[in-house]
């Protein structure tokens, strides 16, 4: 058995070790000349931690990472809307960490054989030869595989080409930086406004993840300027760090796009994590299913079969779940896009109920 990945990203990294922890032979290549670190933050919840386990990774991740056990919603003025104690519904799944996205990637690529990665590389085709894809690169090389794997994100070329598919445009963008500590913010810490996000995630007692999203028509050219602009009628204690952002501050920017998750297997090839169905982030779970996908897919070319049917296992294991995720950030984005009456009454009331049924599905098992 040889695979191909397509992707150094989180799932690309994440499928490189569960292959190596179950001895099946792989290669990445990535089109980038150095591993990708976009994105400043990252936020796992209890899923996420489980199959960072599975992968023997969840010791090192937590060692580098700030426990989140409770998520705070408030007005733009201020006002608390929702106070939940996450810790319960994650209890007998796996913790909640927020750390630096750099930190992540690290863990994965020291986990697995560095030499196992290519950088600087792209596949230019696949072509169905037998039982196997032979597998042309950028670089001149010819060979084959018994598995090809795009995991290279919600632009992967890999996808439009053996696919044809294109993201779809969800009229959100957004910034995300990490500012130092100003100690008011000590858990998951959400503000909204109308049709405005503002979001602050402590990754460490120094540091603070921040990311803050509008109507994509209002995004402009995505300055700090703007971003000051549209927050400056938030208060504290989000809005106070956003109105002191230097001019200068480093910002990753994004418009956000969805991949309508559907059965992505087509004659040895397979895609996985934002390649397959990356959605808004309202949900908290591109770094978790993606590294879901890794250990579901492992495992199953694990324990053997015809190729056919391991992936049609595989799209049948995961097809429920990603569809879950991608219906349940649609719906909170038209939640906080909507009235905001209509939506803080729905918080008070509801919002603790509303995390547990969102979240309960995915405490359940993979396999």
């Amino acid at each position: 058995m040889r695979v191909l990945i397509v992707g150094a990203g989180i799932a690309g990294l994440a499928a490189a070790r569960a292959f190596e922890l179950r001895g099946i032979k792989y290669e990445v290549v990535e089109r980038r000349e150095r591993p990708p670190t976009e994105g400043a933050g990252i936020f796992l919840l209890g899923n996420a931690s489980r199959a960072l386990g599975d992968l023997g990774l969840l010791d090192a991740v937590t060692s580098i990472a700030y426990p989140i056990t409770a998520q705070r919603i408030l007005s733009s003025s201020g006002i608390v809307l929702n106070d939940t104690a996450t810790a319960a519904v994650w209890e007998h799944c796996g913790p909640c960490l927020s750390l630096s996205r750099q930190g992540l990637i690290s863990v994965l690529q020291n986990s697995i054989d560095p030499d196992a990665i290519t950088y600087g590389v792209e596949v230019l085709s696949t072509n169905a030869i037998g039982d196997s894809r032979t597998v042309q690169f950028s670089d001149g090389r010819e060979r084959d595989y018994d598995l090809v794997i795009g995991a290279s994100g919600v632009n992967s070329p890999l996808r439009e080409r053996i696919f044809g598919s294109s993201p779809r445009q969800i009229g959100i963008s957004c910034w995300r930086t990490i500012v130092p500590s100003n100690g008011k913010i000590v858990t998951w810490t959400a503000m909204l406004g109308q049709g405005r996000t503002l979001l602050g995630i402590p990754i460490s007692d120094t540091e603070t993840y921040v990311y803050a999203d509008c109507p994509s028509n209002e995004f402009g050219d995505g300055s700090v300027e703007v971003l000051k602009h549209l927050f400056r009628s938030f208060t504290g204690p989000l809005g106070l760090i956003v109105a002191n952002l230097d001019p200068t501050t480093q910002i990753h920017r994004a418009t956000l796009q969805e991949i309508r998750a559907q059965r992505w297997i087509a004659d040895r090839h397979v895609l996985i994590g934002d390649a397959a169905h990356a959605s808004s982030p309202s949900m908290a779970q591109g770094a978790g299913m993606a590294i879901e996908d890794a250990v579901v897919l492992g495992e199953l070319i694990a324990r053997g079969g015809p190729m056919a049917d391991i992936l049609q296992r595989f799209h049948e294991n995961r097809i429920g779940r990603v569809e879950w995720v991608q219906k349940k950030a649609r719906s909170r984005d038209k939640l906080r896009g909507g009235s905001s009456a209509l939506r803080n009454v729905v918080l008070r009331l509801f919002g603790n109920a509303l995390y547990r049924r969102t979240y309960e599905p995915l405490t359940r098992p993979l396999l």
